[in-house]
């Protein structure tokens, strides 16, 4: 098969889609596109836009096309995921089209880049995916039954993740319970969850000191975060000013092993 056979993208919904209100994704090898419907689930507890919450719509977007490339018997994981955010947006049921372009791809895996737009045309998001090749059957994920009554009514991120701050200090990070509504086709947690759970940490070390807003946040993905175990995300500041600062915030499984990294910045807005 030829990537100019690919017409269509292998998308595999999940619990992950349903939770973020990400539609079925389309496209083909070369290109790919979905749209999120926005909505006070997004709010962080300021009430404000979590501009992490684009993860699981930026990493779908930005894999799937990939993924099409995928030899037989393999699957593609996500490595890198880097979003730069130009505004936060709405909560107001209006939707965001996101939409992406492969860049390279060689036998090992690819690059993507993509955006996210409001209904307006301002651009939201920018991003690029860095993605290998791993070898794995077809995975066949599914949407909970539960999730729907159990989440889909959050009224705040926080909520709809269903984590908490470490000893009730949003400066002192994140926990992240196992849930089957947060897993990938895989069954890891979901690579966006892991961004949007990333980026909140690191806001929330910064946010008690002034009016910062996320402005963009590098992910790497060192090693799979099985669905079935939680997952504590620790922030670390690197650099504060009166305007900028700068966050590291890693991932650690019940093992203390480091699953994920990010650097998260912010500005004064």
């Amino acid at each position: 098969m030829t990537i100019e056979d690919v017409t269509t993208l292998p998308f595999i919904a999940t619990g992950a889609e349903a939770l973020f209100q990400v539609a079925p994704l389309t496209g083909d090898a070369n290109h790919g596109t979905s749209v999120m419907t926005t909505g006070p689930w997004m709010a962080d507890e300021r009430g404000m836009p979590c501009r992490g919450a684009l993860g699981v719509l930026m990493d779908d977007v930005t894999g799937y096309p990939i993924t099409a490339r995928a030899p037989a018997g393999h699957w593609s994981v996500t490595t890198e995921l880097h979003l730069d955010f130009s505004r936060s947006p709405a909560l107001d049921g209006s939707g965001l089209q996101a939409e992406s372009h492969v860049v390279s791809v060689d036998s090992d895996g690819g690059l993507a880049a993509g955006r996210v737009v409001d209904e307006s045309g301002r651009v939201v998001a920018l991003a690029s995916a860095r993605l290998r090749f791993v070898a794995a059957e077809m995975p066949t994920g599914s949407v909970p039954d539960h999730v729907a009554p159990a989440r889909m009514n959050a009224t705040s991120i926080i909520e709809l993740l269903g984590a908490h701050h470490r000893r009730d200090n949003a400066a002192a990070g994140l926990e992240l319970e196992p849930s089957e509504s947060l897993r990938n086709p895989l069954g890891n947690v979901h690579g966006g969850v892991l961004l949007c759970a990333s980026e909140l940490a690191g806001h929330s070390a910064v946010t008690p000191h002034a009016e910062f807003q996320t402005t963009s946040i590098a992910m790497a993905f060192v090693r799979p975060c099985p669905g079935t175990e939680p997952i504590t995300f620790a922030p670390r500041m690197i650099y504060r000013g009166r305007t900028f600062a700068v966050v590291q915030v890693v991932g650690r499984n019940p093992s203390g092993k480091t699953c994920t990294t990010a650097t998260v910045t912010c500005h004064r807005m």
